[in-house]
């Protein structure tokens, strides 16, 4: 993404430096700023196996599956925003 030269002269104005300024300009002119490495998505999990609900503060399995499931699904939701913006390599 290359900076106008308008913007790139307010950039100095609001730096109150040139120098600073030319600077800032390049870096983002030369695209030095590289996406994040690609993370896979999490995608289907194996479901928990085990007693559903037994002992007085165990959760029930099918509603921590779900909750889970749920998380999962969000967390790939994020991941697959990220590269559409091209903020991370796919």
């Amino acid at each position: 993404m290359a900076l106008s030269t308008k913007a790139k002269a307010a950039m100095r104005i609001a730096l109150a430096s040139k120098e600073l300024g030319d600077e800032v300009s390049s870096a983002i002119d030369s695209g030095s700023n590289p996406q994040a490495a690609s993370v896979a998505a999490i995608g289907a999990t194996a479901d928990l196996v085990g007693v559903d609900g037994s002992g007085s503060n165990a959760a029930p399995l099918v509603e921590t599956e779900s909750r889970l499931d749920a998380a999962e699904g969000k967390i790939d939701e994020v991941i697959a925003a990220l590269k559409a913006a091209g903020l991370m390599a796919s």
